[in-house]
């Protein structure tokens, strides 16, 4: 087994001890959930302990508590103590039961023989095209000229442009001073620079200035955590959560390299950042550059699925779990790790009893499915009896230069004579059958004279079609891939007479029935 790494949300429990339709909360059941996990393959959980708001309260940042009770924000009265439950839940758990539920984890994972890390997400945008929201603070408010766009410069189009400078040596200062108290507060197995919220560090055009900014940033944090592993008398570990490519990070102003070269990182998480899950990212470059370092590799999965961004985003399922695990374990990945799938009920329980349920219909949030995967896709040997889909998605964070031409996307094509895609899908067990499922936008045109496709250049059987309602959500084209094509990385070269827009491409790996 390799392992699977959860990270939870920052308020994740909080909002569900808050949710007034979920049945109360107590300590004991803030005791009991990380031994939920004892006995899975999750061998580490990361808590986000901080976004904009720190989840405990903070002498240094404004928090979730904080919020609860506020009543005037950027001048305008406001009252989180309603609606949002996450902030009730935090009221609940520091003012009412008086009790820190991230330490109580910390030490409830150590006991489930699970690391307990804490995270912190590096420059949170979230309700910033807002006069007042949920995650915005006062300091937010009062220092304009801290953000990436200020007011009067460029032009202020997205949330993205409203992000924290860190050319600015009072972000920096900012920042450091949160981790610091949160490491004077807790004694993590490691901790971890969420990148990926948000990579837009730096103003436009100063990214590269921004490197040795950065650089430095991460010597002086991992000075920090030097310190307090002499307070707790162990190591400290250090992750990274990035982007997919290196060159995508570098263009960003993070020399990840340079960090690993160092010595600082111990952990490296190529992620995607929301939309869609990156079933192309470089895993092998990754391995080959971090294997002479020592460094763990482990790839992330997002929360939401999609070919290409115009497209309808949809839920991931246990198929394209598996997938993802097949091809990044194919690729040297040492554990696999799974973003913003948390567990707000805290009250319910996993039945350890029942045996693993891989319907490919009941999703991955329901707990059954949920048990399923924590129990299934930490370990390469049961992801390869595990049917999957492995579908072409692309690739959500990108620098705003390579937004323009479509760069990191392989849909939709147009294609007017041949074309080609690209899919890695590991190893194929001994007796499997794979489909190539293709949806095309005029798909009356297709199915009157379906395009020629070959894989690895052997020619493949058109077969018919089948209505995908769960993914491509459309009709789609059906192609039997023959075994002298198989082999762990898959080049689907399709041909036409007309010129046809193919908006989904994926293989499927059937292993059971």
């Amino acid at each position: 087994m390799k392992g699977i790494i959860i990270n939870a949300d920052s308020d994740g429990i909080l909002t569900g001890i808050g949710n007034e339709d979920l049945p109360p909360a107590s300590v004991k059941d803030i005791e009991d959930f990380p031994m939920e996990f004892e006995g899975t393959q999750v061998t580490d959980y990361f808590l986000c302990v901080s976004g904009t708001l720190t989840t405990f309260p903070s002498e240094r940042f404004e928090s979730y508590v904080s919020k609860y009770h506020q009543k005037i924000e950027n001048g305008i009265p406001v009252d989180y103590s309603q609606g949002s439950s996450s902030f009730k839940g935090a009221h609940i758990v520091f003012d009412e039961l008086k009790v820190d539920h991230n330490k109580i984890q910390i030490e409830g994972f150590r006991k489930a023989g699970i690391n307990p890390w804490i995270s912190f997400r590096m420059n949170d945008v979230h309700y910033r095209e807002r006069k007042t929201g949920p995650c915005l603070t006062e300091f937010y408010h009062a220092h304009p000229e801290y953000r990436r766009v200020p007011p009067g410069k460029g032009f202020m189009t997205t949330f993205y442009d409203r992000a924290d400078d860190y050319a600015h040596p009072e972000i920096r200062e900012r920042i450091f001073g949160m981790i610091e108290e949160s490491l004077a507060r807790y004694d993590p197995y490691g901790i971890e620079l969420d990148f990926q919220r948000e990579l837009r560090l730096f103003r436009y055009g100063m990214e590269y200035d921004g490197i040795e900014i950065l650089n430095g940033f991460i010597r002086e944090i991992d000075t920090l955590t030097h310190r307090f592993e002499k307070k707790y008398g162990h190591e400290i570990k250090f992750a990274v959560r990035v982007a997919p490519d290196i060159q995508t990070n570098f263009d960003f102003g993070l020399d990840v390299m340079q960090w690993v070269r160092e010595g600082i990182v111990d952990m490296v998480i190529p992620a995607g950042r929301w939309s869609s899950n990156d079933n192309d990212m470089p895993i092998k470059l990754w391995h080959n550059l971090l294997k002479p370092y020592n460094v763990t590799l482990a790839p992330c999965i997002e929360m939401r699925l999609a070919p290409y961004p115009a497209a309808q985003m949809v839920w991931p399922n246990i198929e394209t779990f598996a997938a993802f695990a097949a091809s990044a374990y194919a690729q040297g990945a040492d554990k696999i790790y799974i973003y913003n799938y948390f567990r707000s009920d805290i009250t319910k329980h996993f039945d350890k009893s029942a045996p693993l349920n891989f319907d490919a219909e009941i999703g991955v949030n329901p707990l059954p499915g949920y048990f399923t995967v924590i129990n299934s896709i930490g370990d390469p040997d049961t992801v390869q009896k595990m049917n999957r889909r492995h579908i072409v998605t692309y690739k959500d964070t990108q620098p705003v230069w390579e937004n323009n031409g479509g760069i990191g996307r392989q849909l939709p094509a147009v294609i007017s004579n041949t074309g080609a895609f690209k899919l890695f899908v590991g190893d194929i067990p001994e007796g499997a059958e794979l489909t190539l499922r293709l949806g095309v936008k005029d798909i009356e045109k297709a199915l009157a004279q379906p395009p020629l496709v070959c894989v690895n250049l052997e020619p493949c059987e058109f077969i018919g079609s089948e209505q995908d309602d769960r993914f491509a959500l459309a009709t789609v084209l059906c192609y039997s891939i023959p075994k002298a094509a198989y082999s762990n990385l898959l080049c689907p070269r399709v041909a036409v007479e007309e010129t046809t827009e193919f908006t989904w491409v994926e293989v499927y790996v059937k292993v059971t029935d």
